[in-house]
């Protein structure tokens, strides 16, 4: 079905070199026979663009294409100079000539660093989609344009719906704003703070002022806009438990692994929505289709389609029952990492005095502790730069560790299930997500997983982690008897001293 919508189609591709692109390209060129994918790649530090080509072919996700399609990736990519700051896209004529037969484009390019500067937030995010929609306009065969925007570009409401709402103001004065040259940084500050009033970042922000844009296109381009939630790893492709990277929500998985995460400021009811990877591709493979087909028809749709992927209805797991759940059952017990500081396991609280006193005593103490032990065996501290990250992530996860943002699921999920059911695009796993067996299995191949891919330790060195982890439980368990007896023997002390 899908397969075949993407059959000999050219597509292009902003932000492939991203985490969702390059989960997009991988699984286009690995389940659809794919005409061409034209991938728009920015000229880096004086790297040819073949080079950088290259190093994205031998990025591990690519590993099961390059293993079962070994001449895919060359024969169906072709990289794009430009930039999506630039009119239009900064791409030059002869190649506009060469993308003349492109009718899919997906655009996914954006900062997601959720601290980025507003003036830099907003050229990337609203003025590169600006660009992204005028080189719509000149695609003679067009059928769909997918805006990638956010689950989470209105988090000012409880329950978010697949529909565009009212932006916070007009995209024409911020792209305006962000052009002048004449305000200084002090008052741009200023200014940032009374503008993202209700958004927690620069990042959501600017996602939903540029939702308004390419809504102001709805009657010229075929448009669909598709919101991710906080994109975690894989569950079954293009391997089971296929880690995203260590920043943000596998991030935070990979801290809880190693032990450097060890208290969170966050209520413990709270249910962080995030999407799989892999769900996330496929969910936009068939919602191109469909946007595809509604503009097909002979009455252009009133409303701009507008798909999201939540598993607020799919998963009733908060995270806090999530890691509960984890070490309950030894997944990071039988993954055990070399980069292993402390015992996983985390303290929830929503006291503020308490998170920071539990943050000096089980992160900033053991931090210095340790690299003090490694300047005086010559070699470079790295826990307390390691804790300066932790802290800055957790302060910029906020407003999502402290909220639930509940919705209706994941668009079309009974659609897709049904349709999709024994394609390479299935989808059947929703039906099972809940389960404490599914989301053990998903964990127990993502630890494994972060450990070869992310952390690049060696399996040989499995044994040796696990029998440090080992130990370290055994004398966590002899200190705690040694302050349980003696707090006993004082206790005994004062009773006798009472009688």
């Amino acid at each position: 079905m899908i397969s075949e919508f993407f059959k000999g189609r050219e597509i292009f591709i902003t932000g492939g070199s991203g985490i969702l692109g390059k989960a997009l390209i991988e699984k286009l060129l690995r389940s659809c026979n794919i005409g061409k994918i034209y991938i728009l790649l920015r000229p880096k530090n004086r790297t040819p663009l073949q080079e950088r080509l290259k190093t994205l072919k031998q990025d591990k996700i690519f590993r099961r294409l390059n293993s079962e399609k070994p001449n895919e990736f060359d024969d169906k990519i072709c990289p794009i100079p430009g930039d999506v700051e630039l009119p239009m896209l900064g791409i030059t004529p002869e190649y506009m000539k060469l993308l003349a037969n492109v009718s899919i484009v997906f655009h996914g390019a954006a900062t997601v660093r959720f601290d980025e500067p507003l003036l830099q937030a907003v050229k990337l995010n609203v003025g590169g989609t600006l660009e992204a929609l005028r080189f719509g306009e000149t695609l003679k065969h067009l059928e769909v344009f997918m805006h990638v925007s956010t689950f989470f570009s209105n988090p000012y409401l409880e329950f978010t719906e697949a529909k565009l709402y009212e932006p916070p103001m007009d995209w024409k004065f911020l792209l305006n704003l962000a052009n002048r040259n004449d305000i200084s940084e002090e008052i741009m500050e200023a200014l940032t703070r009374k503008l993202i009033i209700g958004f927690p970042n620069t990042y959501c922000f600017t996602k939903n002022i540029a939702e308004s844009l390419v809504n102001d296109f709805c009657d010229k381009l075929p448009l669909v806009i598709y919101r991710p939630a906080i994109l975690i790893m894989s569950a079954e492709e293009p391997e089971p438990g296929f880690p995203t990277n260590l920043t943000g929500a596998v991030g935070m998985f990979v801290l809880t692994g190693t032990g450097l995460l060890k208290v969170m400021n966050s209520p413990k009811e709270v249910f962080i929505d995030f999407t799989p990877q892999d769900l996330a591709i496929k969910s936009m493979a068939f919602f191109a289709m469909k946007t595809a087909q509604i503009y097909a028809q002979d009455c252009r749709p009133t409303e701009i389609p507008i798909f999201h992927t939540s598993m607020y209805t799919h998963i009733d797991v908060t995270y806090a029952g999530y890691v509960d759940l984890l070490l309950e059952n030894g997944i990071f017990r039988d993954a055990a990492y070399n980069k292993n500081l402390l015992l996983p396991g985390i303290k929830f609280t929503t006291n503020n005095l308490i998170f920071y006193f539990l943050f000096i005593l089980k992160h900033i103490l053991p931090a210095l502790l340790v690299d003090f032990l490694l300047i005086l065996f010559g070699r470079k501290p790295v826990v307390m730069k390691a804790q300066r990250k932790t802290l800055i992530m957790m302060q910029v996860l906020l407003p999502f560790t402290w909220n639930t943002y509940k919705s209706n699921g994941i668009c079309c999920a009974e659609e897709m299930m049904q349709k999709l059911h024994g394609t390479e695009f299935n989808m059947d796993i929703l039906r099972i997500a809940n389960l404490n067996s599914t989301l053990l299995a998903v964990a127990r191949s993502t630890s494994f997983a972060v450990r070869e891919i992310l952390l690049k330790e060696d399996p040989s060195t499995l044994p040796r982690a696990r029998r440090i982890l080992q130990i370290k439980y055994l004398l966590y368990r002899l200190v705690q008897f040694y302050f349980a007896y003696k707090l006993y023997h004082i206790i005994v002390r004062w009773i006798f001293k009472q009688l």
